[in-house]
């Protein structure tokens, strides 16, 4: 028998590919259908919007209602998301698919990471949320690719809507877990917001989201202009993807003893791999830096996360985890603004590379040196 955490992981990752199935066909089929390249940029991105917006909503019901019913809503408006992009015939009907896919996200999320925690056994926490982001990173992994697989064989519409019918798929396995937090619902749902321990964790997650997706957006686009195709930036992601999943539970298991240290650990490690970028800028050499990248980040997500939520309150943690997973929306917006605002001004994309390392050394000092007061307890 599988047990309820595991089914949990399961379907979380199941989810999460799901989702990422239709993030390489989108600009692919709004040019089909005659888009402009700023709406679709627009497009692509609007996700970030309601995600940012619905996100403490849905960590509030998390606490308040139930975590199970949270995730079941995630999967029918992922569903009605993809059914919504199945019937689209313009760009417009695209964003709104896209805006109510952000509000998916924003549901199951948080009660995803928070039932992660409230199903770790004691001192285990960043072990379990070690395995859950592993199943998290699978998912981003393998769901490109399979959308790519399905749309060479049954097209672009057909792929959204055999997404959409197998997200809604998901809803028995979910409710098979009998999913219902421990917790007790009395308190405020806010406690916990102001904790140095997640306030770190925050912030050190907004610098990297920043320095990442900037970094991300320009290489790519340096690569580009170089001469460089489509394979060479993606086998710089794969490689560091295959890095980073490999040791996230042995990192999620450190993090248990000392996650500002790990924290740390990942922060420096992602420093020294953006330097990498900047030293060496092109394959092959630059895949050195994508492998050390990976293994910055696999040190980096479960200890951060266990950095923010392991001594969370247990009627806030799902607020607090959609409060901590913001910080990625965050940089995912902020970062290609502020690399691009750089280059422009400067007129050099190594400019830009060169402030990447800054930022993530900046957060590991901050992270490993900003002292935080013992709070006594029972």
């Amino acid at each position: 028998m599988i047990s309820q955490a595991w089914r949990l992981n399961i379907a979380t990752m199941l989810f999460f590919m799901l989702i990422q199935v239709v993030v390489p066909l989108i600009p692919r089929y709004a040019l089909v259908i005659g888009a402009q390249p700023f709406m679709i940029g627009l497009a692509v991105s609007s996700v970030s919007m309601t995600a940012i917006i619905f996100r403490p909503i849905g960590g509030l019901l998390s606490d308040r209602w139930s975590r199970r019913n949270l995730m079941l809503l995630g999967l029918i408006l992922g569903s009605c998301s993809y059914g919504i992009l199945f019937l689209s015939k313009d760009i417009s009907t695209i964003m709104v698919s896209r805006l109510l896919e952000g509000v998916a996200v924003a549901s199951f999320v948080p009660s995803s990471i928070a039932s992660a925690i409230d199903s770790a056994p004691e001192g285990r926490v960043g072990e379990a949320l070690g395995w859950r982001s592993l199943m998290i990173g699978i998912g981003f992994s393998v769901g490109p690719a399979l959308g790519g697989f399905l749309a060479e064989l049954f097209g672009y519409v057909a792929t959204f809507g055999i997404t959409a019918v197998s997200i809604l798929a998901l809803t028995p396995l979910i409710l098979s877990t009998g999913m219902e937090p421990r917790h007790q619902r009395s308190g405020s749902s806010f406690a916990g917001l102001t904790d140095g321990r997640f306030l770190l964790a925050l912030v050190s997650l907004i610098i990297y989201a920043l320095a990442w997706m900037g970094l991300l957006t320009f290489l790519s686009a340096y690569l580009k202009l170089l001469g460089y195709g489509d394979v060479e930036i993606g086998l710089f992601v794969s490689i560091q993807a295959i890095a980073s999943l490999s040791i996230r539970v042995m990192a999620g298991k450190a993090s248990d003893k000392n996650p500002r240290l790990m924290t740390s650990i990942g922060l420096f490690f992602i420093s020294i791999s953006f330097l990498g970028v900047y030293i060496f800028e092109v394959p092959p050499l630059l895949y050195i830096a994508s492998l050390i990248f990976g293994i910055g980040v696999g040190f980096f997500v479960p200890a951060s996360q266990t950095l923010a939520l392991a001594k969370s309150p247990q009627n806030s943690r799902g607020f607090l985890s959609s409060i901590y997973t913001m910080g990625m929306d965050v940089g995912n917006l902020g970062g290609p603004i502020i690399f691009g605002t750089v280059i422009e001004a400067y007129g050099s994309y190594q400019t830009a590379f060169a402030i990447a390392p800054i930022l993530p050394f900046i957060s590991a000092m901050l992270v490993l040196l900003f002292p935080l007061k013992e709070k006594s307890g029972k």
